[in-house]
């Protein structure tokens, strides 16, 4: 989420409108034109690119704004330059079970503990997950770890979550939440629905979880007992980095010194001895990057590439956020792809010079492919 999808701030402007599928004719000050994605459309999306970076002429959110078909299912405008119209990049490589993700994913309509971190705004993170369940104990319900959502039945998570000396039973998924008090949750005058508690189906860990060392491949695949709801504003999957170069611009290698944006309910309190959790979701930008921390923390990984550091400011992730996601915005349009999942830190968190450890997406991209099933 390095920068926010500037055309989605503007959906509430064509939901409800009439509907166009992509390559239907439109017209837009009074040419006509074809909805297509935007990266198809070099004019407008030259025009984006400089309301992101602040060089627009006056008037160009609402020049994007006016070129806006649809966002029933994907955000679609109206190109009247369709004759030179770049071709649709083509897809990664395809893998088993690829066509099971969807093809509208990573797009909001903004586009252990979360340290110095802020209060999310309500439509900021669509496919945040919260995992709950029953300890044996007392039978009491608790919030214990994160997720995030990657098609309208998986969910991506922290392998450590899910194992069977943590003593919890019932596991629900909580998809669509924002503030734990408050149902529903509204900002600004709109209002989500209901978060949506769906029973867990089935965890799939990475099958070579703690070979090698005891935070190797921390990365778990959850199936919903059934599809969760998406709604074009509050539940929406994130996208996969299938071929980072591809999708986000720049390749893996190339995430190293750019901000990430976490999130979670996890604890937000420096002092360890105190368990203080929010009750609005918080996220914190984070900068990725190989410190010494971070070597020392990943020596014993025999696959340096399978982990990703984050933080190294004061800012951190701590328990409770266990397996939510560290997002990067895509350079070449308007989504939001994971590429980390909150695996592991210091004693402390957010003690200075030390960085939090992510298991990194996308070098288990064809694992998570393989496993996903109709």
């Amino acid at each position: 989420m390095g920068q926010l999808p500037v055309i989605v701030l503007v959906i509430a402007m064509v939901v409800g409108s009439e509907a166009q599928n992509i390559g239907t004719k439109c017209r837009k000050d009074k040419r006509e034109g074809v909805c297509i994605k935007i990266e198809s459309c070099p004019s407008l999306l030259t025009l984006l690119r400089q309301i992101r970076s602040g060089s627009a002429p006056s008037g160009s959110l609402n020049e994007l704004r006016r070129s806006l078909c649809t966002f029933i299912t994907e955000p679609l405008v109206c190109c009247t330059s369709f004759s030179s119209a770049i071709p649709p990049r083509p897809d990664g490589p395809q893998v088993s079970g690829g066509s099971l993700l969807p093809s509208q994913c990573g797009v909001s309509a903004l586009t252990d503990r979360i340290i110095d971190g802020e209060d999310a705004p309500l439509l900021a993170w669509p496919w945040m997950v919260l995992f709950a369940g029953t300890k044996n104990s007392d039978g009491g319900f608790i919030f214990f770890c994160g997720g995030v959502l990657i098609s309208d039945r998986y969910v991506l998570s922290a392998a450590h979550c899910f194992k069977s000396s943590n003593n919890i039973r019932q596991v629900v998924a909580r998809v669509g939440e924002h503030t734990l008090s408050t149902n529903p949750d509204c900002e600004g005058g709109r209002c989500a629905p209901t978060p949506q508690d769906i029973p867990i189906e089935r965890v799939i860990n990475h099958p070579d979880y703690q070979r090698g060392c005891r935070s190797c491949n921390d990365i778990a695949l959850i199936r919903l007992s059934r599809p969760a709801v998406l709604d074009v504003l509050f539940v929406v999957p994130i996208c996969l980095p299938r071929n980072p170069v591809q999708d986000l611009g720049f390749s893996v290698q190339q995430y190293r010194g750019k901000l990430g944006w976490a999130a979670g309910w996890g604890l937000i309190s420096r002092d360890s001895r105190q368990s203080l959790r929010p009750d609005v979701l918080q996220q914190v930008q984070l900068p990725i990057q190989d410190s010494a921390d971070c070597q020392r923390r990943t020596s014993s990984n025999p696959n340096p590439n399978s982990v990703l550091c984050a933080g190294g400011d004061g800012r951190d992730t701590c328990r409770g956020d266990s397996g939510g996601p560290l997002t990067l915005g895509s350079t070449l349009n308007s989504r939001t792809y994971v590429v980390g999942l909150t695996s592991h830190g210091p004693l402390e968190c957010g003690t200075p010079n030390t960085q939090g450890v992510y298991t990194s997406v996308n070098y288990y991209v064809d694992w998570i492919i393989s496993n996903l099933q109709p």
